[in-house]
């Protein structure tokens, strides 16, 4: 299972490396508006891992934002 979860992590850091700067700014909006929400709304602990969760989807899925661009 580490291998996996190594090998999902390289290939994430390497489509983030790839990231044109709009994207990436968009990118880093997004996490500052899912990150304030969590720690100023008042859903708790339970917020806050919903938000960790998005979080890790939206970034599992750069890889096909990039393929999606190359197109």
């Amino acid at each position: 299972m580490k291998d996996k979860e190594t090998n999902e992590f390289e290939i994430t850091i390497n489509a983030i490396n790839r990231l044109t700067e709009e994207d990436a700014k968009s990118l880093l909006k997004l996490t500052y508006g899912f990150v304030n929400t969590a720690m100023t709304e008042n859903g708790g602990d339970k917020m806050k891992l919903e938000v960790v969760d998005k979080l890790s989807d939206i970034y599992k899925r750069i890889p096909e934002l990039n393929e999606l661009r190359n197109r």
